[in-house]
């Protein structure tokens, strides 16, 4: 990437929140007292004896990630939006950036997104 544009620490106007300040998930999707799920509940799961229990542990924690990927899918399509608008990138800069294909850059910004 060396030869790829330079990135600005910050927009021109200078108003956007330093990264700490913004939430790595929306706060409309996800409450304060929402269940989190971590590796440690995969592990939980993974030693369940009771496989009744066990199944039903892995649908709830399936279904919570499935949650947390598409919050993350949108969060990542307004990124690439942002970078593009703010920052002056094409998207095919965006594309080079991020390591993947113009292509998908693509279909990530027109919604179609597998993760």
């Amino acid at each position: 990437m060396g030869d790829g544009p330079v990135i600005p620490i910050q927009p021109a106007d200078g108003n956007e929140p330093t990264p700490d300040e913004v939430p790595l998930v929306p706060e409309q999707a996800t409450g304060p007292d929402a269940e989190t799920a971590r590796w440690d509940d995969v592990e939980a799961v993974r030693h369940e004896p009771d496989p009744v229990r066990q199944a039903a542990r892995a649908t709830e924690l399936i279904n919570e990630c499935g949650r947390r990927v598409t919050e993350l899918a949108a969060l990542r399509r307004t990124a690439i939006e942002r970078a593009h608008h703010d920052y002056g990138l094409t998207y095919a800069d965006v594309a080079d950036f991020l390591g993947i294909t113009r292509g998908r850059i693509a279909q990530i910004r027109n919604g179609r997104t597998d993760n």
